[in-house]
């Protein structure tokens, strides 16, 4: 049985009724920081969307801790994922019972109406089908009545094959003290326990803090009822274990060093490899006593490479400690593509910071003699993200181990340069024609981060494409005056489209003196989501939902059809119900697209891919998408630029793409015109 992903939600209340804790928040932090770290615990947010799954401090009532549990619940069956779930504060068991209740803001003792049963929230999690396994840890007074009842875990909805560990910080009928249960759980994971396996238990856990943790008793409880279950359930990689599978080097960081330290045979008897910051050090002492060869300085460039890929990775994971997550490495990755105007020349194995610093360093553009400006602009754009100061004098100290001072210098212009130049987007939409093609008047929203500046409608001179394009370059000089008076740089081009009007229009192409593709990057959008009716408002939620998918994927997260898939309406409708397609929606042919496919397909997915060729987009060009998904939507824009030039374009330049991402979806639910819907084309089950 495979675990899957791990998630985690620490949530740690303070009650009003009894005495405030004060080393509660110090304690919750370093307890989510170790746990979420990439070489620790190795969580990702227990929490869906961009929300802390860090809870804590005052105002917490039992109700609302109970609710942010069960979500957290939902999302890891959801998402198939081991659900870790701390939780820290108060605590009382109820008369005689050995059933722990959490306190929140509005708790008192003994009343348990007014508390939370982590028993029972902890046996419906690991009752769940869909979650591999629970780890609860519990740091409050009479932490070990959290074991829930062993019937509920054997005849539950599990029906026994459930995986639940629980270590708790007290007895139950012990009180817990200043949280130091916690606190030094969370240095534990980080020292390690010297002796055990690569990976610690609750019971390592359990003997390794027994007498530390003075007047408590370390408590554990395990319960595992899955015979498939490949290892126990476990708390954190034990950082006493050398990894031997290559630790924080990269593959294309082995392949290089393979290759130039083969090349020593020559001069040196079966050379040692470096794998770390000592031996690459050590690496490069002996490299320094050869006599001069190519093979010498073909070896020390990849020794030096090497540095900096370790130096890199070993800082971002102190720097940013439970920041580091996969969704902020990808958005820093696709700001460096977009700024940079290029894709990744190969697909990344995964998402994580070994494997972009690793592309970053040994993958560079030719035009340049190492990688070290496309690091140092990853480094800067994931710590804007993360809101960290550009200025700490921890980056500095990074730079200068990397002797990238002045690569830093210009990484952080250039990323406060296009945080500005990215403030204003104009939103255009064709939506107010009432039959679904061509309007009579367009409507244009400007936004400087993300808010409304300014609304106006620009009336077409005539109702036909050249009436639309001349009302949008209207918008765009009324957008421009705006920016012009802001000392603002206007970049951005929302355009949305109706159905009828997406298979024949090109809007990047559009404009007098220059094509609006070259002005802007023109991202098209579909126009049905400012004017929903009710049944397509009430499935917005699942399109929306989508991005968590279209995220979570390491490749290209698109589910491609041919005119097989599509000829037949009513079956694709019944498919799209059903939700069989999950990620974006790709088309791999033109002949037959119609107006009423696009509704069909859009009304379930806010990306939707389709050739302009009447050649088609078969299998066999999809491999084109992989180096350059990233870089989405502004990169196509890109594409068609180097079309233009008389430049090699590929296969990807070939596609047309509605991306409704979350930002443009949150906009569509702000703004909603005032248009009467149109007519349904996703018809009711019956």
């Amino acid at each position: 049985m495979s675990e899957g992903p791990r998630h985690l939600l620490v949530v740690a209340p303070q009650c009003s009724s009894m005495q405030k804790l004060t080393r509660l928040g110090e304690a919750a932090s370093s307890l989510y920081d170790a746990l979420a770290h990439p070489d620790l615990g190795d969580c990702a947010p227990g929490l869906p969307g961009d929300r802390s799954s860090l809870i804590v401090g005052d105002g917490l009532t039992s109700t609302e801790i109970r609710k942010v549990i069960v979500e957290a619940i939902r999302y890891a069956e959801d998402k198939r994922a081991t659900l870790v779930l701390a939780l820290l504060g108060h605590g009382f068991v109820p008369g005689s019972t050995n059933t722990l209740y959490l306190m929140g803001d509005d708790s008192a003792e003994d009343a348990t109406e007014r508390a939370v049963n982590v028993g029972e929230l902890l046996a419906a999690a690991a009752n769940k089908p869909d979650i591999p396994s629970v780890l609860g840890i519990v740091d409050t007074c009479h932490a070990a009545g959290a074991a829930p009842p062993g019937q509920d875990l054997t005849g539950g909805a599990g029906n026994g094959r459930t995986r639940l560990a629980v270590l708790m910080a007290s007895s139950v009928s012990q009180q817990a003290f200043d949280l130091s249960f916690s606190r030094k759980l969370a240095r534990l994971i980080r020292d390690g326990v010297p002796g055990a396996g690569p990976r610690l238990g609750v019971d390592d856990v359990q003997g390794a803090l027994r007498g530390s943790v003075v007047g408590q008793d370390v408590t554990v409880s395990q319960h595992d009822g899955e015979p498939l279950a490949g290892e126990r359930v476990w708390v954190t990689h034990n950082t006493r274990v050398h990894n031997t599978a290559g630790g924080l080097v990269g593959p294309m960081a082995r392949a290089d060093l393979a290759e130039a330290f083969g090349a020593l045979a020559a001069d040196v008897p079966s050379p040692a490899v470096p794998h770390d910051v000592k031996s690459a050090l050590g690496s490069l002492e002996l490299l320094e006593g050869l006599r001069p060869s190519p093979a010498r300085d073909r070896a020390e460039e990849a020794v030096r490479f090497l540095l900096i890929a370790l130096r890199t990775v070993g800082f971002l994971r102190d720097w940013l400690g439970g920041e580091l997550t996969t969704a902020r490495l990808r958005h820093a990755l696709r700001l460096l593509l977009a700024s940079e105007r290029r894709a990744l020349p190969s697909a990344l194995p995964e998402f994580t910071d070994i494997a972009i610093v690793d592309q970053l360093v040994f993958d560079h553009p030719v035009t340049r003699r190492d990688g070290k400006p496309s690091v140092a602009a990853f480094v800067v754009r994931l710590g804007l993200a993360s809101g960290k100061d550009l200025g700490s004098p921890e980056l500095l100290a990074w730079a200068r181990s990397v002797d990238a001072q002045q690569e830093l210098n210009d990484a952080v212009t250039k990323a406060l340069d296009d945080r500005e130049d990215h403030q204003l987007r104009l939103a255009v939409s064709l939506d107010s024609s009432l039959t679904g093609g061509w309007p009579e008047a367009v409507s244009a929203w400007l936004l400087q981060n993300g808010e409304l500046l300014d609304r106006r409608d620009f009336s077409c001179p005539t109702v036909d494409r050249g009436g639309a394009e001349a009302a949008i370059e209207e918008a765009a000089d009324w957008a421009e005056a705006h920016a012009e008076a802001l000392g603002l740089r206007l970049r951005r081009l929302d355009i949305a489209v109706p159905s009828a009007v997406l298979l024949e229009w090109r809007p990047e192409e559009a404009g007098r003196a220059l094509r609006f593709g070259v002005q802007y990057d023109v991202v098209l959008h579909w126009s049905r989501r400012l004017t929903p009716d009710p049944l397509l408002r009430r499935i917005q939620g699942s399109v929306s939902e989508r991005w968590e998918e279209i995220a979570a994927c390491t490749g290209v997260p698109v589910d491609w059809l041919d005119d097989t898939d599509t000829v037949d309406r009513p079956p694709l409708q019944d498919r799209l119900r059903n939700g069989h397609y999950r990620r974006g929606i790709g088309l791999m042919h033109h002949t037959g697209l119609d107006d009423q496919l696009m509704e069909i397909l859009l009304s379930y997915t806010p990306v939707l891919l389709w050739p302009q060729g009447v050649e088609g987009f078969p299998a066999s060009r999809h491999s084109c998408l992989e180096p350059r998904w990233l870089t989405m939507p502004e990169g196509l824009g890109h594409a068609y630029r180097q079309q233009w030039r008389g430049e090699h374009a590929g296969h990807f330049a070939d596609l047309r793409a509605v991306w409704d991402d979350r930002e443009w979806l949150r906009f569509c639910r702000r703004v909603r015109a005032t248009v009467p819907p149109v007519q349904n084309t996703i018809k009711e089950a019956s």
